[in-house]
């Protein structure tokens, strides 16, 4: 959970310079918790915003608590409320993909494989976009780590997988939109090495960012 919070934070409060301070306090409130109250408690282990609100509220009852967030320029209180508000959205995010589920489960007009392949593609990429991200960290191509603008790109197309390559994180490119694109559509691939291979169907491909030179860092587990 601390993970996903720190990305959330990246993606969502980019005037955050150091997110990585404000999910480091978070552990840093789990230990006070532990250690000076003797509550065995773990803030990345609570899923409902309302509980951890409650445990805001009674971590700054402690006066050692409240002076620390004082004088510590309300660095405590600040992650508290950021981690609250990561929650509530995550629990929208969740509430809504079962939203989502339910609807196409009950549309009369898909087959169950139509069903599985809309729920995968919709609800799938989410999880199997996250996988992504930790391997790769930015574009394997350009090396860009805005991870709002990427895409998560199956190395073996959708359509010829089986249900485990669908969701094998090693079946998989993060990619800005462009390259996915030229990916998906097969004007570019890559060798057992990583070396670009660009189809003598894509003109003037320089323009794209493309070159002969481009090399992915491929693992051994995305070539098996």
């Amino acid at each position: 959970m601390k993970n996903k919070f720190n990305n959330w934070l990246k993606e969502t409060k980019t005037k955050i310079t150091k997110p990585e301070k404000y999910s480091n306090t978070i552990t840093t409130i789990s230990n006070h918790f532990k250690n000076s109250l003797n509550r065995d408690i773990d803030l990345y282990k609570i899923n409902d915003a309302n509980e951890l609100f409650n445990l805001r509220e009674e971590y700054f009852s402690y006066d050692k608590f409240h002076q620390k967030n004082q004088t510590g320029n309300r660095m405590y209180s600040r992650s508290l409320d950021l981690y609250i508000e990561f929650l509530e959205t995550n629990k929208v995010q969740i509430d809504n993909t079962q939203n989502v589920i339910e609807q196409i489960t009950k549309d009369p007009t898909l087959n169950n494989l139509q069903k599985e392949t809309i729920i995968l593609s919709r609800i799938g990429q989410g999880k199997y976009r996250d996988e992504l991200i930790k391997i790769w960290n930015g574009c394997a191509i350009s090396g860009f780590n805005d991870t709002r603008f990427l895409i998560a790109s199956h190395i073996k197309p959708w359509a010829k997988s089986t249900n485990h390559e669908k969701i094998d994180k090693y079946n998989g490119l993060l990619l800005l939109p462009t390259y996915d694109k030229l990916f998906d559509l097969g004007f570019i691939s890559f060798d057992d090495k990583g070396k670009i291979i660009i189809s003598k169907y894509l003109k003037e491909y320089e323009k794209l960012g493309i070159n002969e030179h481009i090399a992915i860092a491929i693992k051994s587990e995305n070539i098996q």
